[in-house]
């Protein structure tokens, strides 16, 4: 499924970086173009004027087209803020979750060292994104580190 979803994401990077330059040479040319056939009849001012009048109307059209094509995927907005007020809650729900069972050296240094937290975060996320091997050492390490973590936490509950 993550392979699926990289290739997926490669793919459209791909096509966004040959599409975006691409369609704006087109606009470019298409304006050019615009205000040439204008200034045949208006006076260069006035077709320049024209010219990017019916730039910020193509603008506005492809907005409107966007946002009624995410208007009918999307559903109602009543669902949506329902989701994301459960979307918050869950992530409160993990905070706490997180807050309880973090280990409290580490705690301390996340607290102390937000940058650095974060920097290594990304460094392991993008890792174990890519890599197979390093992803399964991962859970391994946190398998063990769970075990001995609930063993030691029902023993002093005793």
């Amino acid at each position: 499924m993550l392979k699926k979803l990289k290739r997926r994401i490669e793919t459209g990077a791909l096509v966004t970086a040959l599409i975006v330059p691409l369609a704006l040479c087109v606009f470019a040319f298409l304006s050019l173009a615009g205000y040439f056939a204008f200034s045949e009849t208006l006076p260069p001012k006035l077709a320049a004027l024209v010219t990017a009048a019916c730039g910020i109307v193509l603008i506005a059209l492809i907005l409107v087209i966007a946002r009624i094509a995410n208007a009918g995927r999307g559903g109602s907005s009543r669902s949506t803020a329902r989701s994301d007020r459960e979307d918050l809650d869950l992530g409160e729900d993990f905070e706490n979750f997180l807050r309880e069972h973090a280990d409290p050296v580490l705690s301390d240094w996340v607290r102390n060292h937000p940058d650095r937290a974060a920097i290594a975060t990304l460094a392991l996320g993008i890792a174990a994104g890519y890599s197979d091997r390093f992803r399964h050492v991962l859970m391994d390490l946190y398998s063990r580190y769970s075990e001995s973590e609930s063993l030691r936490r029902s023993q002093r509950q005793r």
